[in-house]
């Protein structure tokens, strides 16, 4: 799904996100998936801003952030690139640590 546009959400309760997904329902050209009992994914088939405008103020309407917005795939790349360079800093540590 090349061009594919993923809009991460924060909720602060499962309540509040329900209704945020009720009310994308009624939008055409979204899909949502569930990721979490907080955190919600909305894809968009392309980069369309109004889209996107509509998506934030839905997710601001009831109680929500965006947490992330760009290409489908790259939340997950940046995750898994700070966990990489967490457990490199740890394993350095550890390595300089005096043993006993």
């Amino acid at each position: 799904m090349a061009g594919t546009w993923e809009i991460r959400g924060l909720f602060g309760n499962e309540y509040a996100m329900e209704q945020a997904i009720e009310a994308l329902r009624k939008q055409t050209g979204v899909e949502w998936t569930v990721l979490d009992r907080r955190n919600l994914s909305v894809k968009l088939a392309r980069r369309d801003r109004d889209a996107e405008e509509m998506v934030r103020r839905t997710f601001e309407m009831y109680h929500g952030y965006t947490e992330h917005e760009g290409p489908l795939g790259e939340y997950d790349r940046l995750r898994r690139k700070e966990l990489e360079k967490k457990l490199k800093k740890e394993e350095e540590k550890r390595r300089r640590a005096p043993k006993g």
